[in-house]
C-alpha cells in the first residue's frame, strides 16, 4: 500500500473516531504533554458551553483558569498515575451550573513515559438536583413554605420586585386570573414564567383545585398526546385506562410550557379540543368536558413563533385571549438589588453560612450586566459563590466563574463619561481603577495584587509608579 493511500485510510479512521466521540454521552478531552488540547468532543462542549473549534489547539491554561498545580492533566503527566472520580463544577454562559465527575488517565509513549492525558466526564447535575430538591422541600417544610396541596409552590407574595414594569405585570396577571379566558405568557429563558402562572392559579377562583404543568418540549408526540387526552384500555398495544392532564386539572389550571414545541398536527387536535371544550381519550368514543383554565407559555416572541411555523396561527389567536409579557432582567434593573438580597438570605440559610454579602463593585457589575439567563442566571451565580465561600466574607468579582469575571470586570471599569474621553484617557482611567481596586482588595499587598491581576510584581510596581498610586502601596 503506497504512502498516499495509507494517509487517506488514516484520515478516514480518524474521521470515524471523531464522529463516534461526538455521539457518546460522556465528555472527552485529550491534551498532549505540553498541555495543548488535541481532542475535545461535542458532549463536553455542551457541559462547558464551549465549541471544539474554539478550544482545540489552545493551551489548557488559556481555556481554563487553573494553575499547573491544580490541573488534573498536569498531575497525571507528572505522576503517570490516573485520577479516578474527580469532582468539579462548571457554570455556563447562561448561568446553568453543571456538576461533573471525571476520570483522567495517562496515554503512554513507547518508552513508558506519559505523552498525553485523556479525561472522560459525565454529568451528574440531575442526580444532585433530585437530592437538592428533596432536601429543599424538607427545609421549606420546616419553615412553613412547603408545596401547597394544589400542586403549586409560589404565590404573588413570593415574588421579589421593585420595578414598575413587574408591578404592572403582576397587577395584570391578578386581573387575568379572575376569569376562565386562556392566557399566553411570553418571557425569555429564566424570567420566571412558571412563578407567574402559579401565582395566577393561587390568585384565581380555582385556587383550591389542581395545578397541572406539562413541558411540551420534553416529550415525544405520541406520549404528549396520551398525557394530554388520556387513553382507553386496548387503544394500542399495552394501553391501559389512563386519565389525561385535561381531566387531572379538573376545575383548576393546565399549564403548557413551550407550547411552540408541540408538533403541528397535535396542535390541530389541541386547538379543536379547547375550541369545543371537550375531548376524547385515545381509543375512546366517549366525549369528556374540559373545565380547567388553560395557560400556555413561549420563550420566543409569539408572532415570531407564528411566522417561523412553530405555532399555528389559529391556535395562537385561540390561546392569546390575554397575553402577558415578562420583562427580561436587563429591562427591570431596579429589581436586581432586591433579588441579590433575597438570594443572599436564601442560600446563606440553605448552606449554613452567615453574613455573606455581595460587595459594591460586584453589585455595580451585576446592574451593568445584560443577563442573558435572566433571574435564573443571577440566582445560580449567587448560589454557587455562597456555596464556595466562608461565613462573614464578601462576594467579589473574583468569586465569579472565569468567563463571566472577564466580562463583568471590563464593564465595571468603563468610565461613565467614556463618550467624551480620548482612547488614552479611557485606557488610563480603566488601568488606574483596576490597579487601585486590586491593591485595596489585597490589603495593599503588592505581590498578592499583582497575582490577582495576572502580572508579575515588577510590572505591578511599574504601574503603581506610573499611575501615581505610590502612597496607597503597603509599606
Amino acid at each position: 500500500m503506497d504512502y498516499k493511500k495509507k494517509l487517506e485510510e488514516t484520515e478516514k479512521k480518524l474521521r470515524y473516531c471523531m464522529e463516534a466521540l461526538n455521539h457518546i454521552n460522556e465528555g472527552i478531552i485529550i491534551t498532549d504533554k505540553n498541555g495543548t488540547i488535541v481532542i475535545y468532543n461535542k458532549k463536553l462542549g455542551e457541559f462547558e458551553d464551549l465549541n471544539a473549534e474554539d478550544v482545540v489547539g489552545r493551551h489548557l491554561m488559556d481555556v481554563y483558569e487553573w494553575s499547573t498545580e491544580s490541573s488534573e492533566h498536569y498531575q497525571v503527566l507528572r505522576t503517570g498515575k490516573p485520577i479516578k472520580e474527580g469532582n468539579y463544577q462548571n457554570i455556563t454562559k447562561l448561568g446553568k451550573t453543571n456538576y461533573l465527575i471525571a476520570n483522567s488517565f495517562p496515554i503512554m509513549a513507547e518508552d513508558g513515559e506519559p505523552e498525553a492525558v485523556c479525561s472522560i466526564s459525565r454529568d451528574v447535575t440531575s442526580i444532585r438536583e433530585i437530592y437538592n430538591r428533596t432536601m429543599g422541600l424538607q427545609s421549606t417544610s420546616e419553615k412553613g413554605n412547603a408545596p401547597l396541596e394544589n400542586g403549586t409552590r409560589f404565590t404573588f407574595e413570593d415574588m421579589v420586585c421593585k420595578s414598575g414594569a413587574m408591578k404592572e405585570l403582576i397587577a395584570n396577571a391578578k386581573q387575568a386570573a379572575m376569569n376562565n379566558a386562556p392566557v399566553l405568557v411570553y418571557g425569555e429563558t429564566g424570567t420566571g414564567k412558571e412563578m407567574i402562572v402559579q401565582g395566577m392559579h393561587n390568585a384565581g377562583p380555582g385556587w383550591n383545585h389542581p395545578f397541572v404543568a406539562l413541558n411540551c418540549a420534553a416529550l415525544p408526540e405520541t406520549l404528549l398526546e396520551s398525557l394530554l387526552f388520556g387513553t382507553k384500555k386496548g387503544a394500542f398495544t399495552g394501553a391501559e385506562n389512563t386519565t389525561g392532564f385535561f381531566e387531572q386539572a379538573g376545575k383548576g389550571m393546565l399549564y403548557l410550557d413551550e407550547i411552540n414545541s408541540m408538533p403541528l398536527n397535535l396542535q390541530a387536535k389541541f386547538l379543536r379540543a379547547i375550541q369545543e371544550r371537550r375531548f376524547r381519550r385515545l381509543g375512546d368514543d366517549k366525549e369528556r368536558f374540559i373545565e380547567c383554565k388553560i395557560i400556555s407559555s413561549v420563550n420566543v416572541e409569539p408572532m415570531r413563533c407564528v411566522e417561523e411555523g412553530q405555532l399555528r396561527q389559529d391556535l395562537y389567536y385561540r390561546l392569546s385571549g390575554v397575553t402577558l409579557e415578562i420583562p427580561p432582567l436587563r429591562k427591570r434593573k431596579g429589581d436586581i438589588a432586591a433579588l441579590i438580597k433575597h438570594f443572599e438570605h436564601k442560600y446563606c440559610a440553605m448552606y449554613g453560612k452567615k453574613d455573606v454579602t455581595v460587595d459594591k463593585n460586584l453589585r455595580d457589575a451585576f446592574i451593568k450586566y445584560e443577563w442573558p439567563g435572566n433571574v435564573r442566571e443571577l440566582e445560580h451565580l449567587i448560589e454557587s459563590a455562597i456555596s464556595l465561600t466562608n461565613s462573614g466574607e464578601e462576594l467579589t468579582l473574583y468569586n465569579l466563574p472565569p468567563y463571566l469575571r472577564k466580562t463583568m470586570y471590563a464593564s465595571n471599569y468603563v468610565p461613565e463619561d467614556v463618550e467624551r474621553m480620548t482612547l488614552n484617557e479611557i485606557l488610563y482611567s480603566v488601568e488606574k481603577k483596576a490597579v487601585k481596586d486590586a491593591l485595596e482588595k489585597n490589603d495593599m499587598n503588592v505581590s498578592q495584587a499583582a497575582r490577582s491581576l495576572g502580572i508579575c510584581r515588577q510590572n505591578m510596581q511599574y504601574r503603581i509608579n506610573k499611575l501615581g498610586l505610590r502612597n496607597t502601596e503597603k509599606k
